[in-house]
Protein backbone atom coordinates (compact mmCIF):
# COMPACT_ATOMS: atom_id res chain seq x y z
CA UNK A 1 0.00 0.00 0.00
CA UNK A 2 1.39 3.36 -1.04
CA UNK A 3 -1.25 5.45 0.74
CA UNK A 4 -3.48 5.02 3.75
CA UNK A 5 -7.04 3.84 3.16
CA UNK A 6 -9.92 6.21 3.68
CA UNK A 7 -12.07 5.84 6.79
CA UNK A 8 -14.83 4.27 4.71
CA UNK A 9 -12.42 1.77 3.14
CA UNK A 10 -10.95 0.83 6.51
CA UNK A 11 -14.33 0.38 8.22
CA UNK A 12 -15.57 -1.65 5.26
CA UNK A 13 -12.49 -3.89 5.50
CA UNK A 14 -12.83 -4.40 9.27
CA UNK A 15 -16.54 -5.16 9.10
CA UNK A 16 -16.48 -7.44 6.07
CA UNK A 17 -19.41 -9.61 7.12
CA UNK A 18 -18.45 -12.92 5.51
CA UNK A 19 -15.36 -13.27 7.69
CA UNK A 20 -16.57 -11.74 10.95
CA UNK A 21 -17.72 -15.03 12.51
CA UNK A 22 -14.21 -16.47 12.83
CA UNK A 23 -12.05 -13.38 12.45
CA UNK A 24 -10.44 -14.71 9.27
CA UNK A 25 -7.43 -12.64 8.25
CA UNK A 26 -6.83 -11.35 4.74
CA UNK A 27 -4.79 -8.52 3.31
CA UNK A 28 -6.32 -5.10 2.77
CA UNK A 29 -4.64 -4.93 -0.65
CA UNK A 30 -6.59 -8.03 -1.71
CA UNK A 31 -9.80 -6.55 -0.32
CA UNK A 32 -9.31 -3.25 -2.14
CA UNK A 33 -8.67 -4.97 -5.48
CA UNK A 34 -11.81 -7.04 -4.94
CA UNK A 35 -13.92 -3.93 -4.19
CA UNK A 36 -12.55 -2.13 -7.23
CA UNK A 37 -12.73 -5.25 -9.44
CA UNK A 38 -9.15 -4.88 -10.65
CA UNK A 39 -6.27 -7.30 -11.33
CA UNK A 40 -7.36 -10.93 -10.91
CA UNK A 41 -10.89 -9.86 -9.91
CA UNK A 42 -11.56 -8.09 -13.20
CA UNK A 43 -12.70 -11.30 -14.89
CA UNK A 44 -13.60 -13.52 -11.95
CA UNK A 45 -16.08 -16.29 -12.86
CA UNK A 46 -19.20 -17.30 -10.95
CA UNK A 47 -18.37 -18.53 -7.45
CA UNK A 48 -21.56 -20.56 -6.92
CA UNK A 49 -20.17 -24.04 -7.52
CA UNK A 50 -17.01 -23.52 -5.46
CA UNK A 51 -18.87 -21.90 -2.56
CA UNK A 52 -21.52 -24.64 -2.42
CA UNK A 53 -18.76 -27.25 -2.33
CA UNK A 54 -17.29 -25.65 0.81
CA UNK A 55 -20.74 -25.31 2.35
CA UNK A 56 -21.37 -29.00 1.68
CA UNK A 57 -18.13 -29.95 3.42
CA UNK A 58 -19.11 -27.86 6.42
CA UNK A 59 -22.55 -29.47 6.70
CA UNK A 60 -21.07 -32.96 6.41
CA UNK A 61 -18.53 -32.22 9.14
CA UNK A 62 -21.25 -30.96 11.48
CA UNK A 63 -23.29 -34.12 10.89
CA UNK A 64 -20.26 -36.26 11.76
CA UNK A 65 -19.75 -34.22 14.93
CA UNK A 66 -23.37 -34.63 16.01
CA UNK A 67 -23.12 -38.41 15.59
CA UNK A 68 -19.78 -38.67 17.43
CA UNK A 69 -20.96 -36.40 20.23
CA UNK A 70 -23.74 -38.82 21.08
CA UNK A 71 -21.15 -41.33 22.26
CA UNK A 72 -18.09 -39.25 23.23
CA UNK A 73 -18.85 -35.78 24.56
CA UNK A 74 -16.20 -33.35 25.68
CA UNK A 75 -17.70 -32.25 29.00
CA UNK A 76 -17.40 -35.79 30.31
CA UNK A 77 -13.61 -35.31 30.43
CA UNK A 78 -13.87 -33.06 33.52
CA UNK A 79 -16.74 -34.82 35.23
CA UNK A 80 -16.43 -36.72 38.52
CA UNK A 81 -17.42 -39.95 36.77
CA UNK A 82 -14.46 -39.61 34.41
CA UNK A 83 -12.12 -40.30 37.35
CA UNK A 84 -13.70 -43.69 38.01
CA UNK A 85 -12.15 -45.13 34.84
CA UNK A 86 -8.61 -46.40 34.36
CA UNK A 87 -5.91 -44.10 32.99
CA UNK A 88 -5.70 -45.89 29.60
CA UNK A 89 -9.48 -45.52 29.23
CA UNK A 90 -9.31 -41.80 30.04
CA UNK A 91 -6.59 -41.22 27.47
CA UNK A 92 -8.46 -43.19 24.81
CA UNK A 93 -11.71 -41.38 25.66
CA UNK A 94 -10.34 -37.83 25.38
CA UNK A 95 -8.51 -38.82 22.19
CA UNK A 96 -11.73 -39.99 20.54
CA UNK A 97 -13.86 -37.18 22.00
CA UNK A 98 -11.54 -34.47 20.72
CA UNK A 99 -11.27 -36.16 17.34
CA UNK A 100 -15.05 -35.84 17.04
CA UNK A 101 -14.91 -32.30 18.36
CA UNK A 102 -12.54 -31.30 15.56
CA UNK A 103 -15.37 -31.81 13.09
CA UNK A 104 -17.41 -29.28 15.06
CA UNK A 105 -14.75 -26.70 14.20
CA UNK A 106 -14.41 -27.87 10.61
CA UNK A 107 -18.03 -26.89 9.99
CA UNK A 108 -17.70 -23.13 10.66
CA UNK A 109 -14.27 -23.02 9.01
CA UNK A 110 -15.64 -24.52 5.79
CA UNK A 111 -18.83 -22.47 5.76
CA UNK A 112 -16.83 -19.26 6.32
CA UNK A 113 -14.49 -20.19 3.48
CA UNK A 114 -17.57 -20.83 1.32
CA UNK A 115 -19.07 -17.46 2.25
CA UNK A 116 -15.85 -15.67 1.31
CA UNK A 117 -15.78 -17.53 -2.01
CA UNK A 118 -19.44 -16.67 -2.61
CA UNK A 119 -18.65 -12.97 -2.27
CA UNK A 120 -15.86 -13.35 -4.83
CA UNK A 121 -13.05 -12.35 -2.49
CA UNK A 122 -11.63 -15.87 -2.41
CA UNK A 123 -10.80 -15.88 -6.11
CA UNK A 124 -7.11 -16.55 -6.74
CA UNK A 125 -6.72 -16.38 -10.51
CA UNK A 126 -6.10 -19.33 -12.78
CA UNK A 127 -3.69 -22.24 -12.97
CA UNK A 128 -2.67 -23.67 -16.31
CA UNK A 129 -2.18 -27.40 -16.74
CA UNK A 130 1.24 -27.93 -18.31
CA UNK A 131 0.14 -31.06 -20.17
CA UNK A 132 -3.27 -30.13 -21.50
CA UNK A 133 -2.95 -26.36 -21.48
CA UNK A 134 -6.34 -26.02 -19.79
CA UNK A 135 -6.82 -23.28 -17.21
CA UNK A 136 -8.51 -23.93 -13.88
CA UNK A 137 -10.02 -21.18 -11.76
CA UNK A 138 -8.70 -21.17 -8.21
CA UNK A 139 -10.71 -20.16 -5.17
CA UNK A 140 -8.07 -20.73 -2.50
CA UNK A 141 -6.86 -17.22 -1.73
CA UNK A 142 -8.53 -17.20 1.69
CA UNK A 143 -8.86 -20.64 3.27
CA UNK A 144 -10.00 -21.19 6.85
CA UNK A 145 -8.57 -24.67 7.28
CA UNK A 146 -7.04 -27.56 5.35
CA UNK A 147 -8.92 -30.57 6.68
CA UNK A 148 -7.08 -33.36 4.89
CA UNK A 149 -3.68 -31.94 5.82
CA UNK A 150 -4.74 -31.60 9.47
CA UNK A 151 -5.84 -35.23 9.63
CA UNK A 152 -2.64 -36.47 7.95
CA UNK A 153 -0.13 -34.55 10.06
CA UNK A 154 2.97 -36.16 11.51
CA UNK A 155 4.07 -33.30 13.72
CA UNK A 156 2.54 -30.51 15.83
CA UNK A 157 4.33 -28.12 13.48
CA UNK A 158 2.16 -29.28 10.61
CA UNK A 159 -0.94 -29.14 12.79
CA UNK A 160 -0.33 -25.52 13.75
CA UNK A 161 0.35 -24.74 10.11
CA UNK A 162 -2.90 -25.99 8.62
CA UNK A 163 -5.32 -25.20 11.47
CA UNK A 164 -6.96 -21.75 11.29
CA UNK A 165 -4.64 -21.08 8.41
CA UNK A 166 -5.35 -17.39 7.78
CA UNK A 167 -4.73 -16.45 11.41
CA UNK A 168 -1.51 -18.44 11.28
CA UNK A 169 -0.40 -16.21 8.39
CA UNK A 170 -1.16 -13.10 10.44
CA UNK A 171 0.77 -14.46 13.42
CA UNK A 172 3.72 -15.37 11.25
CA UNK A 173 4.07 -12.17 9.26
CA UNK A 174 2.87 -9.54 11.72
CA UNK A 175 3.87 -10.97 15.10
CA UNK A 176 6.62 -13.56 14.79
CA UNK A 177 8.48 -11.87 11.95
CA UNK A 178 8.45 -8.51 13.69
CA UNK A 179 9.73 -10.02 16.93
CA UNK A 180 12.65 -11.45 15.02
CA UNK A 181 13.36 -8.25 13.13
CA UNK A 182 13.27 -6.25 16.37
CA UNK A 183 15.05 -8.51 18.83
CA UNK A 184 17.06 -11.20 17.05
CA UNK A 185 20.55 -10.54 15.69
CA UNK A 186 20.62 -10.91 11.88
CA UNK A 187 21.99 -14.29 10.85
CA UNK A 188 21.05 -15.89 14.17
CA UNK A 189 18.22 -18.27 14.72
CA UNK A 190 15.44 -17.11 17.00
CA UNK A 191 15.17 -18.76 20.38
CA UNK A 192 12.18 -20.61 21.78
CA UNK A 193 10.99 -17.40 23.41
CA UNK A 194 9.90 -16.04 20.01
CA UNK A 195 7.60 -19.01 19.50
CA UNK A 196 6.24 -18.78 23.04
CA UNK A 197 5.55 -15.05 22.66
CA UNK A 198 3.78 -15.67 19.35
CA UNK A 199 1.58 -18.37 20.86
CA UNK A 200 0.75 -16.08 23.78
CA UNK A 201 -0.48 -13.46 21.32
CA UNK A 202 -2.66 -16.16 19.79
CA UNK A 203 -4.05 -16.96 23.25
CA UNK A 204 -4.87 -13.28 23.77
CA UNK A 205 -6.51 -13.20 20.33
CA UNK A 206 -8.81 -16.04 21.41
CA UNK A 207 -9.91 -14.51 24.69
CA UNK A 208 -9.32 -14.45 28.43
CA UNK A 209 -10.22 -17.90 29.71
CA UNK A 210 -7.24 -19.05 31.79
CA UNK A 211 -6.71 -22.37 30.09
CA UNK A 212 -6.35 -20.67 26.72
CA UNK A 213 -3.00 -19.46 28.02
CA UNK A 214 -2.07 -22.82 29.52
CA UNK A 215 -2.88 -24.55 26.26
CA UNK A 216 -0.99 -22.12 24.01
CA UNK A 217 2.06 -22.10 26.26
CA UNK A 218 2.40 -25.85 26.03
CA UNK A 219 1.61 -25.70 22.32
CA UNK A 220 4.79 -23.66 21.97
CA UNK A 221 6.69 -26.25 24.04
CA UNK A 222 5.42 -29.08 21.84
CA UNK A 223 6.40 -27.07 18.80
CA UNK A 224 9.99 -26.88 20.05
CA UNK A 225 10.00 -30.59 20.91
CA UNK A 226 8.88 -31.43 17.37
CA UNK A 227 11.80 -29.46 15.94
CA UNK A 228 14.35 -31.29 18.07
CA UNK A 229 12.87 -34.71 17.41
CA UNK A 230 12.93 -34.14 13.70
CA UNK A 231 16.56 -33.03 13.76
CA UNK A 232 17.36 -36.17 15.76
CA UNK A 233 15.21 -38.40 13.59
CA UNK A 234 18.16 -40.62 12.64
CA UNK A 235 18.14 -41.99 16.19
CA UNK A 236 14.49 -43.01 16.07
CA UNK A 237 14.29 -44.13 12.45
CA UNK A 238 16.25 -47.26 13.32
CA UNK A 239 13.98 -48.13 16.24
CA UNK A 240 10.63 -47.79 14.45
CA UNK A 241 10.12 -49.89 11.29
CA UNK A 242 9.69 -47.70 8.24
CA UNK A 243 6.15 -48.95 7.37
CA UNK A 244 4.99 -47.91 10.86
CA UNK A 245 6.71 -44.55 11.07
CA UNK A 246 3.85 -42.55 9.55
CA UNK A 247 1.21 -44.25 11.73
CA UNK A 248 3.22 -43.77 14.91
CA UNK A 249 4.03 -40.15 14.11
CA UNK A 250 0.42 -39.35 13.21
CA UNK A 251 -1.12 -40.93 16.28
CA UNK A 252 1.44 -39.58 18.76
CA UNK A 253 0.89 -36.14 17.28
CA UNK A 254 -2.90 -36.47 17.38
CA UNK A 255 -2.92 -37.69 20.99
CA UNK A 256 -0.78 -34.69 21.95
CA UNK A 257 -2.78 -32.12 20.00
CA UNK A 258 -6.09 -33.59 21.14
CA UNK A 259 -4.88 -33.06 24.69
CA UNK A 260 -4.28 -29.40 23.83
CA UNK A 261 -7.76 -29.29 22.32
CA UNK A 262 -9.32 -30.62 25.52
CA UNK A 263 -7.47 -28.02 27.56
CA UNK A 264 -8.70 -25.35 25.17
CA UNK A 265 -12.29 -26.51 25.62
CA UNK A 266 -11.92 -26.73 29.41
CA UNK A 267 -11.74 -22.91 29.56
CA UNK A 268 -11.85 -22.51 33.35
CA UNK A 269 -9.42 -23.49 36.11
CA UNK A 270 -12.00 -25.85 37.58
CA UNK A 271 -12.49 -27.86 34.40
CA UNK A 272 -8.87 -27.64 33.33
CA UNK A 273 -7.42 -28.83 36.61
CA UNK A 274 -9.95 -31.67 36.83
CA UNK A 275 -9.02 -32.93 33.38
CA UNK A 276 -5.32 -32.35 33.93
CA UNK A 277 -5.40 -34.17 37.25
CA UNK A 278 -7.32 -37.08 35.75
CA UNK A 279 -4.61 -37.52 33.11
CA UNK A 280 -1.69 -36.52 35.37
CA UNK A 281 -0.80 -33.80 32.82
CA UNK A 282 1.15 -36.52 31.01
CA UNK A 283 1.53 -34.83 27.60
CA UNK A 284 2.66 -31.60 29.25
CA UNK A 285 5.10 -33.39 31.53
CA UNK A 286 6.54 -35.55 28.75
CA UNK A 287 6.93 -32.60 26.38
CA UNK A 288 8.74 -30.56 29.03
CA UNK A 289 11.04 -33.42 30.03
CA UNK A 290 11.92 -34.23 26.41
CA UNK A 291 12.67 -30.58 25.60
CA UNK A 292 14.84 -30.07 28.69
CA UNK A 293 16.69 -33.34 28.07
CA UNK A 294 17.22 -32.54 24.41
CA UNK A 295 18.57 -29.05 25.03
CA UNK A 296 20.64 -30.11 28.06
CA UNK A 297 22.15 -33.31 26.69
CA UNK A 298 22.58 -32.04 23.16
CA UNK A 299 20.37 -34.63 21.49
CA UNK A 300 20.38 -32.81 18.15
CA UNK A 301 24.16 -32.45 18.00
CA UNK A 302 24.59 -36.09 18.97
CA UNK A 303 22.28 -37.15 16.15
CA UNK A 304 24.11 -34.93 13.68
CA UNK A 305 27.46 -36.39 14.73
CA UNK A 306 26.03 -39.87 14.34
CA UNK A 307 24.77 -39.07 10.85
CA UNK A 308 28.08 -37.51 9.88
CA UNK A 309 30.01 -40.46 11.25
CA UNK A 310 27.92 -42.84 9.22
CA UNK A 311 28.40 -40.69 6.13
CA UNK A 312 32.11 -40.24 6.86
CA UNK A 313 31.82 -36.48 7.00
CA UNK A 314 33.09 -33.94 9.48
CA UNK A 315 30.43 -32.37 11.68
CA UNK A 316 30.29 -28.61 11.73
CA UNK A 317 28.44 -26.22 13.99
CA UNK A 318 24.80 -26.19 12.75
CA UNK A 319 24.74 -22.41 13.27
CA UNK A 320 27.78 -21.88 11.07
CA UNK A 321 26.28 -22.57 7.70
CA UNK A 322 22.77 -21.23 7.90
CA UNK A 323 21.51 -20.92 4.31
CA UNK A 324 21.61 -17.37 3.05
CA UNK A 325 17.88 -17.18 2.52
CA UNK A 326 17.25 -18.29 6.10
CA UNK A 327 19.31 -15.50 7.63
CA UNK A 328 16.53 -13.03 6.97
CA UNK A 329 13.91 -15.22 8.54
CA UNK A 330 13.16 -17.08 11.70
CA UNK A 331 12.88 -20.51 13.18
CA UNK A 332 9.71 -22.07 11.90
CA UNK A 333 7.01 -22.32 14.57
CA UNK A 334 4.79 -24.36 12.36
CA UNK A 335 3.24 -21.35 10.70
CA UNK A 336 4.15 -21.72 7.04
CA UNK A 337 2.16 -21.37 3.87
CA UNK A 338 0.80 -24.63 2.45
CA UNK A 339 -0.08 -25.49 -1.11
CA UNK A 340 -2.46 -22.60 -1.92
CA UNK A 341 -1.23 -19.81 -4.17
CA UNK A 342 -2.07 -16.55 -2.45
CA UNK A 343 -2.13 -13.31 -4.35
CA UNK A 344 -0.05 -10.54 -2.90
CA UNK A 345 0.16 -6.84 -3.29
CA UNK A 346 -1.75 -4.25 -5.25
CA UNK A 347 0.99 -4.55 -7.85
CA UNK A 348 -0.42 -7.98 -8.65
CA UNK A 349 2.58 -10.07 -7.63
CA UNK A 350 1.83 -13.58 -6.44
CA UNK A 351 3.25 -15.25 -3.41
CA UNK A 352 4.88 -18.56 -4.15
CA UNK A 353 3.63 -21.44 -2.03
CA UNK A 354 6.02 -23.02 0.43
CA UNK A 355 6.70 -26.70 0.30
CA UNK A 356 4.40 -29.03 2.17
CA UNK A 357 6.95 -31.09 4.10
CA UNK A 358 6.70 -34.86 4.03
CA UNK A 359 7.72 -35.00 7.65
CA UNK A 360 7.77 -32.71 10.69
CA UNK A 361 10.81 -30.88 9.45
CA UNK A 362 11.90 -27.58 10.90
CA UNK A 363 11.53 -25.42 7.88
CA UNK A 364 12.50 -21.85 7.60
CA UNK A 365 9.66 -19.50 6.81
CA UNK A 366 12.05 -17.97 4.30
CA UNK A 367 10.65 -20.35 1.72
CA UNK A 368 7.50 -18.33 1.74
CA UNK A 369 7.67 -14.79 0.48
CA UNK A 370 5.89 -12.25 2.64
CA UNK A 371 2.92 -10.66 1.02
CA UNK A 372 3.69 -7.06 0.18
CA UNK A 373 1.21 -4.44 0.93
Amino acid sequence: MKECPTILEFISYVWYSNACALGVFFEFSDYKRWIERTHEYANAPSPIKASLYELGKGVLCLILFVVANEFFWMDYCWSDEFLTHSLPYRILYYHIAMTGKRFFYYGPFCSTTGAIIASGLGYNGTKKDEKTGEETHLWDKIVGIYIYEVEMIRSPIEGFKYWNYQVHLWLKFYVQQRLVEGFVTPGKRAGAWVGIATFMVSAFWHGFYPFYYVMFFFAAIMNEVAKDLYKARSIFSKVIPEPLQWIVANQVTMVSLNYLGCMFNALTFTNGTKFGGATYYLPFVLATVILVASRTLGLVKFAQKLEAKQAGKKVEDPQKDIPKEEKKEIVDSGKTQPKADIQSSAEGKSVQPAECPPAPKEESPSNETKKTQ
